[in-house]
């Protein structure tokens, strides 16, 4: 999500720090990845890992993979919808030969992505200073930062709903600002549905879900920090509506990003709300990210 400008010169400065040290590199050895091979190689190291990968390509999972850019949705092409989609299938290595892969990296669906275009719409025509529905009226001017600008995001000013709560942490019984949950979602739903796509095959899988998932999980109570779990895909609404109602201003942006999670998964992705989802952040303690996937294709050349 760096400027351009900017992503070169750490490259840049990666690839000077190189020509000093013994390794062993090419003038391909630092570089930015591609969406397509993140997915592939993040789909490897979660199946490799479950050691699902090796044999009958349909006992593997589907790997959704939710970075700060883009996501990833990526898994064995097994039905003739999939497979005629030639664009996004690839040939990934396994042990046992190469699988057929369907794999699809949706650029402005990264979470911070999605922030940026929906909160300030953009870039909101160059004022730093962005009201959005799906903030807290309590925020007020909190900093986000995006592809090197700061922007400060408050809640509506005026004309925001209120919930009459017996004893919230800021006096009992009064009237506390919350986000309309309706309203939010409105506005992401229309958003993701705008760019997702949605694989007609990954309803019949088994799915893992990472990055991005697991942390607002995790964060949100809906799974344990460490071991991670299972939940259904209802859940991060049930959570979304939740915090959407507390006038929380230490994590100001937790409304949109649930609600977003849920949104992209449902109306995005096409699941039932009753869909289970695995979240790991580890697997017999090993990381869930492309890196083992990436070390394996390197090494079978």
């Amino acid at each position: 999500m760096l400027p351009p400008e900017k992503a070169n010169k750490l490259l840049d400065s990666v690839r000077e720090y190189f020509k000093k040290v013994a390794f062993q590199t090419n003038e391909k050895s630092v570089e930015i990845m591609e969406g397509t091979d993140e997915g592939i190689f993040s789909w490897f190291t979660v199946n490799f890992l479950l050691e699902r990968i090796g044999g009958d390509p349909s006992r593997t999972v589907a790997a959704l993979d939710l970075g700060g850019g883009s996501t990833q949705t990526t898994f064995a092409a097994t039905t003739p919808a999939s497979l005629k989609d030639t664009e996004h299938i690839h040939r990934a290595q396994s042990p046992r030969g190469l699988i057929q892969v369907y794999t699809r990296s949706m650029e402005g669906l990264g979470l911070m992505a999605a922030r940026y275009a929906v909160i300030t719409g953009h870039g909101n025509g160059g004022n730093l200073n962005v009201t959005s529905e799906c903030v807290n009226p309590v925020v007020r001017g909190k900093k986000f930062h995006y592809s090197g600008t700061d922007y400060y995001i408050s809640g509506l000013q005026e004309n925001y709903p209120k919930s009459h709560v017996k004893g919230s942490d800021i006096e009992i019984g009064e009237d506390v600002p919350i986000v309309s949950f309706s309203n939010c979602s409105e506005i992401i739903v229309k958003y993701v549905k705008s760019k997702a796509h949605a694989p007609e095959e990954l309803p019949l899988k088994t799915i893992v879900a990472f990055s991005y998932y697991y942390d607002r999980a995790a964060e949100a109570g809906l799974i344990d920090e460490s071991t991670g779990g299972q939940i259904k895909v209802k859940d991060f609404r049930t959570a979304a509506e939740k915090v959407c109602h507390d006038a929380n201003a230490d994590q100001p942006f937790m409304c949109f990003d649930l609600t977003f999670i849920w949104a992209l998964l449902e109306k995005g992705f096409n699941l039932n709300e009753n869909t289970k989802i695995y979240l790991y952040k580890k697997i017999n303690g090993h990381e869930t990210s492309w890196a083992l996937g990436a070390a394996y294709n390197m090494l079978r050349g």
